[in-house]
């Protein structure tokens, strides 16, 4: 197990009221047996629904537990950067709200970080509709074949980072391009990556900001303002990218 005795948990949270009180109840159980000194970050990107309202009660009853709140929808990198940004301790550990990942899996990164600055986990099996998979499977090639990205699956939202290197970045995506910014930035810097596979669940409640039409594995699919976005982006950070 790790040699590090604190964390910081950030949990992107956009309409999660069906899932954030199960997330946050795991994810405290767990880290209240695993560590001395821990937080959990709940960035809410802008959320209508209960999502504010379920945080602030837990994080009346934990003070461990904080919530900082978008106004307005941001974007996932713009999310995850205002937890990394809030972010204490020594390690910081990112998943998401939805319950699809076990935070048990936590166990196989931490094995790692001794040995890597980052571990990033990828998903043996990935429980998605599978449009999303398709169109995951092309935007991986696309980031290995333009930024030269040797990451089995860039995008699994079960990563754990040592605090200086998110100190150390200059983090700009506000899309889910930021996985990939990080992982390219630190590696030019120096830093070590590990990965591990990880387990990955369907989501049961809920929609995610990416997905579209029914909740079907064969006929949900990826919004086209996602993707889009993302490719601007790309184009937007290229020479920053290139040259980091």
């Amino acid at each position: 197990m790790s040699e590090y005795n604190s964390i910081s948990v950030v949990l992107p949270a956009y309409n999660e009221e069906d899932n954030i009180k199960k997330a946050l109840t795991s994810i405290y159980s767990y880290l209240a047996a695993k560590f001395e000194t821990f937080e959990i970050i709940v960035v809410s990107d802008g959320s209508t629904d209960r999502t504010n309202t379920i945080v602030k009660k837990l994080s009346n009853k934990f003070k461990n537990i904080h919530l900082v709140l978008h106004p307005k929808n941001k974007g996932y990198g713009s999310t995850l950067r205002s937890g990394f940004k809030a972010a204490k301790n020594d390690l910081i550990f990112y998943t998401d709200s939805d319950n699809q990942y076990n935070i048990n899996d936590l166990d196989k990164l931490l094995n790692l970080v001794k040995k890597f600055d980052i571990v990033a986990g990828y998903r043996v099996k990935r429980k998605d509709p599978l449009f999303r998979i398709f169109i995951a499977s092309v935007y991986n090639l696309i980031i290995k074949t333009l930024l030269g990205l040797n990451t089995k699956d860039i995008d699994c939202s079960f990563k754990i980072y040592k605090k200086e290197v998110i100190k150390t970045l200059k983090l700009k995506s506000k899309t889910g391009l930021i996985d990939a910014e990080i992982l390219i930035k630190a590696q030019k810097k120096g830093f070590k990556v590990g990965q591990v596979g990880v387990s990955h669940f369907p989501r049961v409640k809920g929609r995610t900001i990416y997905e579209a039409g029914p909740r079907n594995k064969i006929l949900a699919f990826v919004k086209p303002s996602v993707v889009i976005n993302i490719f601007k982006e790309i184009k937007e950070l290229w020479p920053d990218l290139k040259r980091s």
